[in-house]
């Protein structure tokens, strides 16, 4: 048995969708926040809203999602390089979208007073204080949780358990994100139909050459190193 081959978490090929990923998030979402943060923004909320009592508790999944990502997209690497890069290019363009909707839409909330005490008290203002109220639609944690489990439905190397709990964890961040009031209803419908329509864009005009394209330029810089 290979014991190492086993232990390894990702195939070479999926290190560049996802580093990639990670990456554009960070500059795409923090360098979009930073400059929208002085302008005017709307407010998206329905009467719906209103009505959706605030849960500091619920900050526990808002928080653990992103164990869920890291699961989702670790799992969506292992699967093949085709999926892979299929997905990772819909998951991909469905943020881009998301970032140029920021900009044309850019949407805020209005927080309450968090008078919590304990962790989640302290958990809740540090979600608060590290971001800010703005780039609320579609919802980048929505989008996220949605797409792991899009991609959990369609992975034929995973068991019906791992798509249940995916869609279950999808289910609570959706909830998560209105009940600490980081996002309004719709927020959480933009963020399942940009996916969607990041990955049928990416789909029609097969936009994961792009990937594929990268990673063979990165084996031919490797091969000419190792010679």
């Amino acid at each position: 048995m290979n014991i190492k081959k086993h232990l390894k978490i990702l195939p070479g090929y999926a290190y560049v969708p996802l580093l990639f990923g990670v990456l554009f998030n960070f500059i795409g979402y923090f360098g979009i926040q930073k400059i929208m943060e002085d302008l005017p923004q709307h407010s998206l909320a329905i009467s719906l809203d209103y009505k959706i009592p605030f849960v500091p508790e619920f900050v526990y999944i808002y928080i653990g999602a992103y164990a869920q990502w890291i699961i989702g997209f670790i799992m969506c690497g292992r699967e093949s390089k085709e999926f892979c890069y299929r997905y990772m290019s819909g998951e991909f363009w469905a943020k881009l979208i998301s970032f140029i909707i920021f900009i044309i839409l850019p949407t805020t909330i209005v927080r309450p007073e968090v008078t919590e005490g304990g962790v989640t008290g302290f958990l809740m203002n540090f979600v608060y204080n590290s971001d800010a109220p703005i780039n609320l639609f579609p919802s980048i944690h929505c989008l996220e949780s949605w797409f792991c489990f899009r991609a959990a439905m369609s992975q034929k190397r995973c068991n019906g358990i791992y798509r249940v709990i995916m869609g279950i964890s999808s289910i609570l961040v959706f909830m998560s994100v209105v009940l600490v009031k980081q996002h309004v209803f719709v927020d959480i419908i933009g963020g399942i139909l940009i996916l969607e329509i990041g990955l049928l864009i990416s789909n029609r005009l097969n936009l994961s050459r792009f990937y594929e394209m990268i990673h063979k330029i990165i084996c031919k810089i490797i091969r000419v190193k190792n010679d």
